[in-house]
């Protein structure tokens, strides 16, 4: 299988309303130009609302399959 990068996305937190709850997310992610560095617990200018469950330095970087995409 070959394998490329289609992607590189990156976004900030911002605080957002949902159902009626106030939080955090960084789920808003846009094209990125390349190439970016990767550096501790960050690619380029990405951040993470929550680092309890999402980036840190084992988790920096997510690979979304092209399946993923279909759910």
């Amino acid at each position: 299988m070959n394998a490329r990068i289609v992607s590189v996305n990156i976004g900030k937190p911002k605080v957002v309303t949902w159902r009626g709850r106030t939080f955090s997310t960084a789920i808003e992610k846009t094209p990125a130009s390349l190439p970016l560095p990767v550096r501790g617990v960050n690619i380029g200018d990405d951040d993470q609302a929550d680092r309890t469950v999402h980036g840190g330095r084992s988790k920096a970087i997510y690979a979304y399959a092209l399946g993923d995409y279909a759910w």
